[in-house]
């Protein structure tokens, strides 16, 4: 039988407060559903004192892979603490055959590839993958960007991989100035460059925010209902999430 654990990091009595008043119950519903064990994390997992640090908040998804814990599961399942995950959602680890590699999103491809990189040209950001980066001295020619908020690992597999990345960067990480860029850009740059990831569905880390963009009038609920797990990156619409789950999210 295969083991999955849902995993989610909330460091900080604050951000711990806001994650188990919004999105703990979506995350622990839909385990359970699934027949996931889940696991919250609420320390830093970083080995020394010095990195135990909020810049590196991030950098502990690295770290997921080589603790004991995790060497009992055959899939752990890395979800942002700013998702809201919907309960009619499919189990994650079994939507596709991961074989060795990583389950990801494009971000880049929200709302579509064309429609993205317009976006990124209104808000005046970089307006291709490969510049993005380039912002953090990584050499990539892609069109793709991976988003960290999700991401189906194998701790088995995966654990040398993660922990070499951790290694290399953690001193990097706490001053480099492009902050949670700089962990996304990390995952991103590494998976593609050793061909690691497995592109998922849009549905299992769908952003709210550049759909709001993309189509200013478009309706919450109706984003909510036609997706798996909904990332409000920038904290976009805080002030709903609680009436949508509450209205829309429940076991029945």
């Amino acid at each position: 039988m295969v083991k999955v654990v849902l995993v989610s990091i909330a460091i900080g009595e604050k951000y711990i407060k806001e994650y188990e008043f919004l999105f703990k119950e979506s995350h622990t519903n839909y385990a359970s559903k699934q027949g996931y064990d889940f696991r919250l994390i609420t320390e830093y997992l970083s080995p020394d004192n010095e990195d135990r640090v909020p810049a590196n908040i991030c950098m502990q998804k690295f770290l997921l892979c080589s603790q004991e814990w995790s060497q009992d599961y055959d899939f752990l399942v890395y979800v942002d603490a700013d998702i809201l995950i919907n309960i009619n959602a499919p189990p994650i680890h079994a939507c596709t055959d991961y074989g060795d590699k990583i389950g990801l999103i494009d971000e880049y491809s929200q709302p579509s590839k064309e429609r993205r990189i317009q976006i990124q040209r209104k808000m005046g950001w970089e307006t291709s993958a490969k510049d993005y980066y380039k912002m953090c001295n990584f050499d990539i020619n892609t069109d793709m960007v991976f988003n960290g908020g999700v991401s189906v690992l194998q701790p088995n597999k995966h654990r040398a991989f993660f922990r070499a990345i951790y290694d290399k960067h953690i001193k990097e990480s706490k001053t480099h100035p492009r902050g949670f860029h700089f962990e996304q850009s990390c995952v991103g740059y590494y998976t593609q460059k050793e061909q690691l990831c497995k592109v998922l569905d849009n549905k299992f880390n769908a952003i709210w925010f550049f759909a709001k963009h993309d189509i200013p009038a478009l309706c919450l609920e109706d984003f909510f209902k036609q997706n798996y797990f909904i990332h409000f990156a920038g904290k976009i619409d805080y002030d709903r999430i609680f009436l949508i789950h509450n209205l829309y999210n429940k076991p029945v």
